[in-house]
């Protein structure tokens, strides 16, 4: 498996095309990559391409809890949402979390998860969301600031904040936004 297969130098991939042109019976090739464009002609050309999906939250939540109840890990369904949704569509991106909050040693909670994760968490969402609508400044920056001291990924909060402006939208244009948004029912 060679993983980000693009970042190749042109002697790394004249190197890899002999083997692929002539390869051991028992030996299968499997390039990964996110940027095909970037690998070469000569390259695609000896090979067969798929293409894969994100997975949906649901799908990587069920397979989230699978693997806890395989090794014996206590999970809430909410924080197995929370990690699926966090993973983006990408089942290594769950599991890999999941091995971060089964570090805890404790039950997995959606708790769990956000630290974790380096989540705002959504009781300082929702005061931001507040404070902006109330056009409250000094609340605003004051749960920034808090934040901040806490050591909270910045960069997340943005995001956060994106997708917990775009739910809203969701929620306020579609009469059923539960297909739309990726979050618990209660949380919708």
């Amino acid at each position: 498996i060679i993983d980000e297969v693009h970042m190749l130098t042109k002697d790394a991939f004249n190197a890899l095309l002999k083997t692929l042109e002539e390869p051991p019976a028992h030996v299968i090739f499997i390039l990964a990559t996110t940027e095909v464009h970037e690998v070469p002609a000569t390259i695609l050309s000896r090979c067969q391409r798929f293409d894969f999906n994100r997975a949906p939250a649901d799908v990587i939540a069920d397979r989230v809890k699978y693997v806890c109840e395989c090794e014996k890990i206590e999970i809430d369904d909410d924080a197995a949402m929370l990690i699926a949704k966090l993973s983006d569509g990408g089942f290594r991106d769950a599991l890999s979390l999941l091995d971060l909050c089964s570090a805890s040693g404790s039950k997995i909670t959606t708790d769990t998860v956000a630290k974790s994760a380096g989540l705002t968490g959504r009781d300082a969402l929702y005061t931001i969301g507040k404070a902006i609508n109330e056009n409250d400044i000094a609340t605003l920056l004051k749960v920034v600031a808090d934040l901040y001291e806490k050591s909270c990924d910045m960069m997340r909060l943005c995001v956060d904040l994106t997708e917990y402006y775009r739910n809203i939208m969701v929620a306020k244009a579609v009469s059923d936004p539960s297909d739309l948004i990726n979050e618990s029912p209660d949380e919708i």
